[in-house]
């Protein structure tokens, strides 16, 4: 396999977002609020010229940082003949190299909770208790400090 991570569109996230996040949903579920504008960026990992990974990063406070330039990620997912092969580590290391270099005091997620060990093991923080999100399930919101 050949791994190469690059900036994409945030309509290019979609032929990854729409069967792993919102498989069988309308594929309208798969824009993010915040997707197009300008201080938000996607990334893609490519095997060759396949799309098989994306992230999204948005300029976002979020409720409990309120100090600082801040940016939550959402949005990451890996096709599934691709998973456990590092492609998610991968885009999140490069995400964290990109915000380092625009001043990102912390980045914050909230995660499936069936994803917590992938991003403790990126020394990722929890915070708050586990919520519901409706139609998607359980989450815990993760943070780590970058600056």
């Amino acid at each position: 396999m050949s791994l190469e991570i690059k900036t994409i569109s945030s309509q290019q996230t979609l032929s990854v977002r729409h069967p792993i996040l919102r498989k069988g949903r309308p594929i309208e579920s798969c824009y993010f609020k915040g997707d197009d504008l300008k201080e938000t960026f996607h990334l893609g990992a490519f095997n060759k010229e396949e799309i098989i990974g994306v992230i999204s990063c948005y300029l976002s406070n979020g409720i409990h940082f309120t100090n600082g330039v801040n940016y939550q990620i959402r949005g990451v997912a890996v096709l599934e003949k691709f998973q456990k092969k590092g492609i998610g580590k991968a885009l999140m290391l490069k995400t964290e190299k990109t915000l380092r270099t625009s001043n990102c005091n912390f980045v914050w997620l909230n995660a499936r909770v069936n994803a917590n060990e992938f991003y403790t093991k990126l020394q990722y923080e929890p915070i708050g208790s586990i919520f519901d999100v409706p139609e998607i399930g359980n989450h815990q919101c993760f943070f780590k400090k970058l600056n």
